[in-house]
């Protein structure tokens, strides 16, 4: 190895290469990462993710949490190319699995701007919730952001950006991430209404001035239309990514817009392909019937800021982190 050489983020073996798939790693780890994801040829740990010697569990884990992400290169409404598809969205599960990870047994111990966290290129550090931690509405509320943040900037696409581009980015993407993983959430659980992992409301209780019709709105409207759809999980991946492309955000440049045009292209490919093998005939309804699926976002974003608004208003006290400050 070279002497003043960097080292390999996941091995921390062998010299660096350069950025494969995001992260700073050598040849071998770059292969293994593809290999894997094409192969899928890991099974859990015996040691529960203890080994002195990594198993291909825990390598790949190393891989995930350093933020590798595999981005499809061919078209995806090729049968022929359905390998890509199908690595793509094995990449996205298992970053998921890590965000839901991060959500229920992680804290962090700050209070970052969203352009603090645009400006750093490795993920967000989270460490283990202490047992006991008191997660109120407002550590739910910043929880949910920071991991929704953290999974989001891992895309390739926004690296691709430049820092104000990035940062704007993040900064209008992210609630409404953060929103749909929570309906996603309900889904699993079979439920008819949003709450946090440990059951608790989104809204603490009945608000003086405001009707209940309005706040039942905000915990179910978005819930019982993806129970309604009974959306898959690779369906919420892939739509993820396509709504994360939004190339409509403020403040975004003209090379940026681009940037993002071509990554939503790419996204809507994967998905449409999605649905067409899945239900055939019913493939491009079943396609606008998902996309439709951000109006509602929209729609429950829009309440949440005005429920934000009337409660600072009226008074009431309201824990906002620097996450949510506009």
């Amino acid at each position: 190895m070279s002497a003043g050489a960097p080292t390999c983020s996941i091995c921390n073996a062998r010299e660096t290469t350069g950025f494969n798939y995001g992260v700073l790693c050598c040849d071998a780890c770059k292969m293994f990462f593809r290999r894997t994801l094409f192969v899928k040829n890991i099974n859990s740990c015996h040691r529960l993710g203890e080994c002195i010697r990594k198993c291909r569990s825990c390598r790949f884990q190393k891989c995930i949490q350093a933020g590798m992400v595999f981005t499809p290169t061919k078209n995806t409404l090729e049968p022929t190319n359905n390998d890509q598809l199908s690595a793509f969205l094995f990449n996205l599960a298992h970053q998921e699995e890590l965000r839901k990870y991060q959500l229920v047994n992680c804290w962090y111990d700050g209070d970052p701007t969203i352009a603090e966290i645009a400006e750093q290129n490795a993920p967000i550090k989270f460490t283990k919730r202490p047992d006991g931690f008191p997660m109120n509405l407002g550590e739910w509320i910043f929880i949910t952001g920071l991991t929704s943040l953290n999974y989001l900037k891992k895309f390739n696409h926004v690296n691709m950006l430049n820092a104000s581009d990035r940062h704007f980015l993040l900064k209008y993407s992210f609630y409404e991430i953060s929103i749909f993983t929570d309906s996603m959430r309900a889904c699993e659980r079979k439920e008819e209404s949003i709450t946090f992992p440990d059951g608790s409301d989104i809204i603490s209780e009945a608000v003086p001035g405001l009707e209940m019709s309005f706040l039942n709105g905000i915990r179910c409207r978005l819930a019982a239309r993806v129970n309604d759809l009974k959306m898959t999980k690779e369906e919420f991946l892939l739509l993820s990514a396509v709504f994360f492309c939004n190339p409509g955000f403020p403040g975004i440049s003209k090379s940026g817009c681009d940037i993002l045009s071509t990554y939503q292209k790419i996204y809507s490919s994967a998905l449409l392909q999605y649905c067409l093998v899945t239900y055939q005939k019913a493939g491009p309804t079943r396609f606008t019937d998902l996309l439709a699926v951000f109006q509602v976002i929209i729609k429950m974003r829009q309440d949440l800021s005005y429920l934000s608004t009337f409660l600072s208003i009226c008074g009431f006290a309201v824990t906002k982190k620097k996450l949510y400050n506009c």
